[in-house]
């Protein structure tokens, strides 16, 4: 089957570097799915779920904040967080859940509003993302 070269980077370091037969992202203009020889693209994440096909296994991510970039046969994701689903803690991530919605809850201001709204998404994510092992 044919391949492409994949690499995940995060401020942490590089979260996959292999080849790979696809890999769907949700970007903010919908789903992607890139294959093999894919025209170059580029589009951004905003809170995204990620399934990556090799060696005929899928494995499912959560990705917030960044890009996806196909260029010249290669694909790179950038992003501020990425999360394989089998390395998600579910006991964090819905403590993190509950945090975020008493904090929405209790925001006094549209900042204070926005940043709950964004930490309940990215719990929400990953809480999705978690139960896909």
């Amino acid at each position: 089957m044919k391949t492409f070269e994949l690499k995940i980077i995060t401020p942490d370091g590089m979260m996959y570097d292999a080849e790979a037969e696809s890999i769907l992202v949700r970007t903010t203009l919908g789903d992607v799915t890139i294959l093999p020889s894919h025209a170059d693209y580029l589009a951004l994440i905003e809170y995204g779920h990620v399934k990556i096909k090799s060696d005929g296994k899928e494995r499912f991510a959560a990705a917030t904040n960044g890009f996806l970039s196909v260029s010249g046969g290669k694909v790179r994701v950038v992003a501020t967080t990425f999360e394989f689903a089998d390395e998600i803690d579910k006991d964090r991530a819905e403590r993190a859940k509950r945090e975020a919605e008493e904090r929405r809850d209790r925001a006094k201001s549209d900042a204070e509003l926005r940043v709950a709204e964004m930490k309940l998404k990215r719990a929400l994510l990953r809480l999705d993302v978690s139960n896909r092992m």
